[in-house]
C-alpha cells in the first residue's frame, strides 16, 4: 500500500510543479468525453 501512497505524493508534485500540464490534461479529458458522448448521440 505504500507504493501507492508514494505514487499519488508523486503525482501531487507533479501536478503542483506543471500546473499548465495538468489543464491540458483535463481539457483533452473534457474533449474526449464531449467527442463521445456527441458520437453516442447521431
Amino acid at each position: 500500500m505504500s507504493d501507492t501512497s508514494g505514487m499519488a505524493d508523486k503525482a501531487k508534485d507533479y501536478a503542483q510543479d506543471n500546473p499548465e500540464k495538468v489543464d491540458q490534461g483535463k481539457d483533452k479529458a473534457k474533449d474526449a468525453l464531449d467527442g463521445h458522448k456527441d458520437g453516442d448521440q447521431k
